[in-house]
């Protein structure tokens, strides 16, 4: 069968194209329309996908949408009437959205792809994300647990995969009990985005203490058995203007921070001896929070492991990002294996809600590897850069971050890759920031050797300078890096092989100390790292630039972000590469066997 899956209108809206055995391609939107967490309709992604194939739409045997919309469109308006008088502006704004295009998804589908509305199909959220999540595990048998904050009605669910076998979903936690709720509203009492921030409640949390532990016992109650409820008296998730949160919430956690509040925290300096009392108390709040989480997931954990009986865990849904809670789960979960997919969010839930339809979720060829999105032919962008040869950019306008202009801008050409590496190592060696793109650009939030931006991984000014005047993001954030699998053993402190989610950047686990000084601009204040363990079958030709790297300075592994500045996707084309190199400090792009370079 040659099934298309799909994903939109929440956040990361998402393309993913099986035929037959194979997976052909997934892509999120955003890729392609350049709006991060691009919700739309995914009509340049389903476009890549099916190029990809060398299929048109009437070709595909279905279409199938990552969730149920009418049962979704049922919990809408259930919750919101339940709230009158209280609620009517939440319903008159929903209502907007759901009847004027997400319940009729089936006809803007069907007219967007020229397909018979009968050719689409639907699938219910969680199934996709658990799909998803086996299919591409590799394992015969498996638990899965998937956390987010809310499907149709499901907000946490756990299942059983069994190679061969539809996904079968054994319990789920309703609306409005949402662990990926909780940890939104808080990144929202926190100063930041909900549903895009996550990641800096996650870094924030290494500067505190759990010295509220107890207070969100009472908000998040787990039981014994690993059940868990919210209390939801503390919370108001219709609100659409202000925070979610109710007056008790206040009362127990004090008033909310600033945005910006908390940018006075370095990830890259000392851990701070004291804090002004204000800042305390927040960093104290996400460290207790991510406590809670923790606990949270390790009970569910076992619920499930006692339910199947399985050794190996399946982990999905946007929850399922918080790298700090997967290392918890590998450390004291009741599991010997855990395997998380490279997007477990919504984006990935096309390509589950595809598997799902096919039913049988084994034997799936191309699911081990991220690089699912577009290759371009960098051509184009190298006959562009003939005309910048010794050329002086103009730095002004809008979106322009660099702090100063370039004497001019050189372009290098190297006859053979190793030429290129070598070349490469040079620069980062002398303090370079250096953006990498190759082939096909990675499925989910990662940068992964594809669509990366490089530097030495014990610059720590180079580092500060990449925060300040390349991704204009929070100095509390942390760096990671890549790290040849043959070095792995020596960087980090591993207890015997390196984990699955090692590999893809969803672990974080504490650096060696004797190792840490070379390293320490990709590590957080606490010593700690997300790393990617790349080996050459992972990506040969970045596994081959990290190995010269180790030959040249003693340790095989690069501080590796993603291609992006804060609030843009990452660049997928060579041109958006090329356009972030002139807006920002960068030193150098390598585009294929040429490195376009600035002179200082």
């Amino acid at each position: 069968m040659k099934i298309l899956g799909l994903s939109a209108h929440f956040h990361d809206a998402c393309a993913a194209l099986l035929h037959g055995d194979r997976l052909v391609a997934a892509a999120a939107e955003e890729r392609f329309s350049r709006q991060k967490h691009d919700a739309n309709f995914p009509t340049h992604a389903a476009a890549f996908c099916l190029e990809q194939a060398g299929l048109d739409a009437g070709d595909l045997d279905a279409v199938v949408f990552y969730e149920q919309p009418h049962v979704k469109f049922t919990r809408v308006i259930a919750s919101t009437i339940a709230g009158f008088p209280f609620s009517g502006g939440a319903f008159i704004g929903a209502m907007k959205g759901w009847l004027s295009s997400k319940i009729f998804i089936r006809n803007e589908i069907s007219k967007a792809l020229s397909i018979h509305p009968r050719t689409v199909h639907f699938v219910p959220h969680h199934m996709s994300h658990a799909s998803h999540a086996f299919a591409t595990s590799g394992f015969d048998e498996a638990a899965i647990l998937t956390v987010d904050a809310v499907g149709e009605w499901a907000c946490t669910s756990l299942a059983h995969g069994r190679r061969g076998e539809p996904v079968r979903i054994l319990e789920s936690f309703s609306y409005p009990h949402s662990i990926g709720l909780l940890y939104a509203a808080v990144t929202a009492f926190l100063g930041f985005r909900p549903n895009s921030d996550e990641c800096s409640t996650m870094a924030l949390s290494a500067f505190g203490q759990p010295t509220y532990v107890e207070d969100f016992r009472q908000v998040l109650r787990c039981h014994d058995d690993g059940a868990y409820e919210l209390d939801t008296t503390y919370f108001d998730f219709l609100k659409t203007r202000d925070l979610p949160l109710k007056p008790s919430f206040y009362a127990r956690f004090g008033d909310a921070a600033r945005p910006g509040e908390l940018h006075e925290l370095d990830a890259l300096g000392p851990m701070p001896q004291s804090l002004p009392e204000r800042l305390q108390r927040f960093v104290d709040i996400a460290a207790s929070l991510q406590v809670v989480l923790e606990e949270a997931l390790l009970g569910l954990a076992r619920r499930v492991f006692e339910q199947t009986g399985c050794k190996a865990l399946c982990f999905a849904g946007g929850v399922a990002l918080n790298c700090v809670a997967n290392g918890r789960l590998l450390r004291d979960g009741p599991f010997d294996e855990l395997f998380i997919p490279t997007d477990p969010g919504d984006g990935g839930a096309a390509l589950g809600a595809a598997l799902a339809l096919r039913g049988d979720c084994g034997n799936l060829q191309g699911a081990d590897t991220p690089y699912l999105g577009k290759a371009y032919d960098p051509s184009q962008a190298l006959e562009m850069t003939e005309q910048l040869d010794h050329a002086v950019w103009d730095r002004s306008g809008p979106g322009v971050t660099a702090t100063r202009a370039p004497a001019r801008v050189v372009v290098e050409r190297f006859d053979d890759e190793s030429s290129l590496i070598e070349r490469v190592v040079e620069l980062l060696r002398s303090g370079s920031i250096i953006g990498w793109s190759q082939g096909r650009f990675e499925l989910g939030p990662r940068a992964l050797g594809n669509r990366s931006i490089l530097a030495a991984p014990d610059a720590i000014e180079t580092a500060r300078r990449l925060s300040t005047s390349v991704k204009r993001r929070a100095p509390f954030r942390p760096y990671a890096f890549s790290v040849a699998r043959e070095d792995a053993a020596r960087a980090l402190t591993l207890s015997g092989e390196p984990p699955r989610p090692s590999r893809w950047m969803q672990w974080v686990c504490p650096v060696d100390d004797g190792l840490l000084p070379q390293l320490r601009a990709a590590c957080h204040v606490d010593g700690t790292t997300r790393p990617q363990i790349c080996s050459a079958g992972d990506n040969p030709r970045y596994h081959r630039l990290l190995q010269a790297y180790g030959e040249a300075t003693g340790v095989a592994a690069l501080l590796n972000t993603s291609l992006n500045e804060r609030g843009t996707p990452m660049a997928a084309s060579p041109i958006e590469a090329l356009a972030m190199l002139a807006r920002t400090d960068m030193d150098a792009l390598v585009l294929d066997l040429a490195l376009v370079r600035k002179e200082w």
